[in-house]
Parts: C-alpha cells; structure tokens; sequence
C-alpha cells in the first residue's frame, strides 16, 4: 500500500496503483467505503445507510457572505428533473475507496482512501442502484464520489446501464465527481466509455474539482507534485471539448502571497481561453472545519482557511471582468 510520510505524490503512480484496487472491470464490481462506524460518521447529519456504506448529502445553495451561491448539483438535477429549483435537496451518496492524493482539507480520513478492504466492501453498479431505488423515500439525486471516481469511471457507465435496464433514467439525476488525477476517458479503450456518458445526456452531470490555482497552490493542498496542476488543465481540457454536462469546483486554499490577486486573474482566463463559459460554470468551494481534517490543521493551513476569504474576493472581481471582457 503506497502512503506518503513526507515526499511528494506522484499522481500517475499512486492512479495506476490505485484504480487495479479499486475497480474489477471482469466483474463490473467497485470498492465503496463503510461510512458508519468510521472516522467519517461524526460529521453526517443523518446516520449512514444502505447497509452503512451510503449516506444522504444536503446540498444548499447558499454559501457564506461573499462567497457565490452553490447551485450543484441542484440546478442541473432540477432542470433534468422538470421541479422547481429549492433553495436544498438531497442526495444518495456512494463514496469509492480510493483517491490518488491527500488534500488536507479533505472531509473523508485518509485511511478511507487507500483500498483498504477492512473499511470498504464490494459492490455492483446494479446492487448499489438497486439498494438506492428499493428506498421508501429516496433523494432524487445518486450522488458517485469517493475518494475520487476518475479512477474507476467504468463505474459511471455501469450506473447508467443500471438505471436505463430499470427505467429510471427520468426520475433520477446522476452526478459524479472528478478530481482531474486520471485522463483515462481521453484515451484508448477509454474514448468507447466517454462516448458512452455522452450519450446518456443531460440526466447526468460531471464536476471536476480543481485543486487550486496555481502549480504551488495545488501542490499544497494535495501534497502531489507541482506537475499535477498542468496535468489537472491538460485533463479539463479534454473534457472541454466533449459533449458532457461540464461542471468544476475549485478550492481557493493556499498560503497569502502578494501575487495572489494576479495568479487568479490570469487562471481564470486561462480557463476562458479553453472554453468561454467555464468561469461561470466554476464553482469556488469554501473549505469548512469537519473531524477528520482537524488533526492536519497547522499554522500554515489555518492561515490557508482565513485567505480563502481574501481569494475569494480576487475570484469574483476576475470572473466579473471575463463576462464583461
């Protein structure tokens, strides 16, 4: 098992690791974590359910003052779902047991991201779509995330096989993250599934989660090389140019510099330069304080928590210049 204790990340590394722990594509089966009962359970608002390895996610579209409005995943859900857009709406959540990095902020212990089959079991896309559906009362959003599902996408497409055999594509919205750590849909035998989840449409959503805006920022949040941040773009750039329901999340943590206002003014062009309306479509996601990552709080990380109020000031005015440029 590859764990880190001081050096730096290697993404492509620790990915080809990670995704042959994660996924059996022979059986079509994925690791999902244990959420009840793990380092994770102190923090959801409602005990975890589907056997203890799922749980319902509120989200809510108000953030904080000055900070932009959350609309994902409700928008899209709401728009594909043809119901009124409320202000929260819930979401089955089902986590896969394995990311390639460590971000520090992280809500989900590390030890919940490493394949480690003591904390996670494993499951078909048609028994977890199964357990969800069988709900009495279930969200209408199923939420894929993990860990990060960019190492398994297999796992999207199997979920929408399972929904479309079980004619349910209408009722549910699907939404999954990406953390840009694998460009597996761009290549090889990938570009087959990619075509896949294009042609599902707008009933499903991806979101990709920058990990900062700069090469240094990214590093620190992730403790994975530098390198990893053009990486990330190379990825985001590709997925740009597909038919998918594109979304991003970013996260504004990272040491003050003087330079700050200027780096994210000229990342959120450079995100203009790939596709026009990717400002709009980002998302900048306010890092809040939850159990598992209290412990890896030090001076240099609180002082990210406190900055991510200042960067989030630079990100509004820069992406108010691009719609008007």
């Amino acid at each position: 098992m590859i764990e880190m204790a001081g050096s730096l990340i290697t993404t492509g590394t620790m990915v080809s690791h990670l995704r042959s722990r994660v996924i059996d594509t022979g059986a079509r089966e994925v690791l999902i974590s244990r959420l009840a009962d793990s380092g994770q359970s102190g923090d959801l608002t409602v005990p975890a359910n589907i056997e203890g390895y799922g749980r319902i996610r509120h989200f809510r579209q108000t953030v904080a003052n000055n900070w932009p409005n959350n609309p994902l995943p409700i928008r899209p859900a709401c728009r594909w779902l043809g119901i009124p857009e409320p202000e929260q709406m819930e979401a089955q959540i089902f986590q896969l047991a394995g990311c390639a990095w460590r971000c520090w902020y992280c809500f989900v212990p590390f030890n919940m991201l490493s394949a480690d089959e003591r904390r996670s079991k494993w499951f078909s896309a048609n028994k977890l779509v199964d357990l969800y559906l069988d709900q009495q009362s279930r969200p209408l959003i199923l939420d894929l995330t993990g860990g990060s599902p960019d190492l398994g996408p297999e796992w999207v497409g199997w979920t929408m096989d399972a929904l479309e055999e079980r004619g349910a594509t209408s009722s549910v919205y699907l939404w999954s993250d990406d953390n840009l750590s694998s460009d597996r849909l761009l290549h090889g035998d990938g570009r087959y599934l990619l075509k896949r989840l294009e042609r599902y449409g707008q009933g499903y959503g991806k979101v990709c989660c920058l990990k900062g805006f700069d090469p240094i920022s990214f590093s620190f949040n992730t403790r994975a090389e530098r390198a990893g941040f053009d990486e990330q773009i190379n990825i985001l750039e590709g997925y740009a140019k597909t038919q998918l329901d594109l979304y991003l999340y970013i996260t504004l943590t990272a040491p003050p510099r003087s330079e700050d206002e200027n780096l994210i003014h000229s990342f959120v062009r450079r995100l203009a330069d790939i596709r026009s309306d990717l400002p709009a479509r980002t998302v900048p996601l306010r890092v809040e304080e939850y159990g598992p990552m209290r412990a890896r709080l030090d001076a240099a990380r609180r002082d990210a928590l406190t900055h991510q109020d200042n960067l989030v000031r630079f990100w509004n005015a820069a992406v108010a210049k691009e719609a008007t440029a």
